[in-house]
């Protein structure tokens, strides 16, 4: 934790540093030709180290001049550049050419001490008076120079404490200006407020479009009550008296003094809003003054009018100072070369997945080919074994009835007086749909008189459709006189159904055909 807070402070020092840096560089009116050259020939890269830098929209920064903060901005974007890339060359030449003493210094000095150094520069300038800032500045570059090159230099002397009051008060004095017009000093201040409202004879709740609006406001304030202290007055005069004995009289030498400068008044003021809330910070600001810097009664007119023209002068200045600072075009390339680099790592992206399916696609078509070429050769032998198992299972059908014929063959002849008579046979014979092939033309007749309802079939008729036996009850063949390739027919006809197969000897005995089949067709 201990070295994440000195890390932590370590960082807080450098952007401190290189704050005060930027402005000792940027504020250099001799070195802005030289930053516009050296950052035009990086500009971008430049912009975006600024960006990232922290010291976009520093404080310090604004209260500067529109030239000195756009050039401000830019050494700060070449300080923060050159510090993430570790390279000061471009640093060191802004600094040999606006501060040559200070760097000669560091180089020629084992131990610095910022009280030697201030005496060394004030005798070399001879008889030239130095300016405070100049020196400030000469000051910030060799702070900066130690704590870069990491040269040792004495902080207990009171040169050394007095430059850093300086620096740090100029941070302080902005959080103090935050405190100084916070809502809660509004609200402490706030009777005396209502109490200038009421001097000036103000609404309470004013509403004004423009600062233009409320000056003329003043004036014809002013003028009312000039007009009922002097009844019988002209207008003509009481309009000579308002600019001459009331706060109007500073409205009108101010007014004309902005005209000799050669700004419209009247546009000047119509162009700025002025809101209860601009109102009351210049309030507030006049009971500042007047316990701080001894602000007399007197004096207060002419302090309030001149906030007016101030808070006029300033808002203008600063709407010209953004739009000759404005970098809406850097900040948007910014964006797009963010996006453009957002969309090259998800090109890569694409491409590395792209990659990946292909090889994984090629892997698996070539295992789903050789899991087709499998298949192909699995559904080859399936298809042989299918057709094996229908051969045995036919041929296991027509053993199974050959079987059973010539089982009968051998048992003995079933008792006859348990048999049911021939006429009771052949009924029921002729209630089954049956079709019996082969046998002689004579046998066929005979048999046929007798079971008229059954259907003979002649072995000679090789051309015959026989696809019906799969729907019958039973299938007969006559052994005796029969066909082996019509034989053949039949089996294969069969081996699609579940029509069950007998085989009859042939008997010339009808009776004993008929006793024969009833037998097959009731077991």
């Amino acid at each position: 934790m201990s070295l994440q807070t000195d890390t932590l402070l370590q960082e807080q020092q450098q952007k401190i540093l290189h704050q005060f840096l930027s402005i000792a560089l940027g504020g250099n009116s001799f070195l802005h030709p030289y930053i516009e050259d050296y950052y035009r020939k990086n500009e971008w890269e430049f912009h975006e180290a600024y960006q990232k830098s922290g010291l976009k929209g520093n404080p310090l920064f604004l209260r500067y001049s529109t030239n000195s903060e756009d050039k401000i901005r830019k050494v700060a974007g070449m300080i923060a550049w050159c510090n993430q890339n570790q390279q000061f060359a471009l640093l060191d030449q802004l600094i040999k050419k606006g501060y040559k003493f200070a760097y000669q210094y560091l180089q020629q000095s084992t131990q610095i001490d910022f009280d030697h150094f201030m005496r060394s520069y004030a005798q070399r300038q001879k008889s030239k008076i130095v300016k405070e800032i100049e020196l400030l500045y000469q000051n910030i570059v060799l702070w900066y120079l130690c704590v870069r090159e990491d040269k040792p230099f004495n902080t207990m002397n009171i040169a050394w404490k007095s430059f850093q009051n300086v620096l740090y008060s100029s941070i302080n004095e902005i959080q103090l200006e935050k405190e100084f017009f916070s809502k809660k000093m509004f609200r402490k201040h706030q009777e005396e407020i209502v109490d200038l409202y009421r001097e000036y004879n103000i609404p309470k709740n004013p509403r004004f479009d423009s600062l233009g609006s409320f000056i003329e406001f003043i004036i014809s304030e002013n003028f009312k009550q000039i007009s009922q202290t002097n009844l019988y007055a002209d207008t003509e005069s009481i309009e000579q008296k308002v600019f001459q004995e009331s706060p109007s009289k500073y409205i009108g030498a101010l007014g004309g003094w902005l005209k000799i400068l050669k700004i419209h008044e009247l546009d000047a003021t119509e162009k700025v809003p002025f809101t209860k809330t601009d109102l009351d910070t210049v309030f507030l600001e006049i009971l500042y003054v007047q316990k701080y810097n001894y602000i007399s009664k007197a004096d207060q007119d002419l302090f309030f009018i001149a906030c007016l023209y101030l808070k006029c002068l300033s808002s203008l200045y600063r709407e010209s100072k953004q739009l000759y600072l404005d970098s809406t075009k850097q900040d948007f390339y910014l964006e797009m070369k963010s996006k453009e680099t957002q969309i090259r790592k998800q090109e890569a992206d694409l491409l590395r997945r792209k990659q990946t399916w292909e090889f994984t696609h090629k892997r698996q078509q070539k295992e789903i080919e050789g899991l087709t070429e499998e298949l192909r050769e699995a559904n080859t032998k399936m298809r042989q074994l299918e057709q094996q198992i229908r051969n045995m299972e036919d041929y296991a059908e027509e053993v199974h009835a050959l079987r059973n014929y010539a089982y009968k063959e051998e048992r003995d002849d079933r008792n006859i007086d348990n048999a049911p008579s021939i006429n009771t046979m052949a009924e029921f014979i002729q209630s089954k749909r049956i079709v019996i092939f082969g046998g002689s033309p004579n046998w066929r007749q005979k048999l046929k008189e007798c079971l008229p309802a059954v259907e003979f079939v002649d072995v000679e008729d090789k051309n015959r459709d026989i696809s019906k036996i799969q729907r019958v009850d039973a299938v007969f063949i006559n052994t005796t006189v029969f066909a082996h390739a019509f034989y053949k027919k039949i089996i294969k006809e069969l081996s699609n159904s579940k029509t069950p197969l007998y085989y009859l000897n042939g008997q010339s005995n009808t009776e004993k055909n008929i006793s024969e089949i009833y037998e097959w067709l009731t077991e």
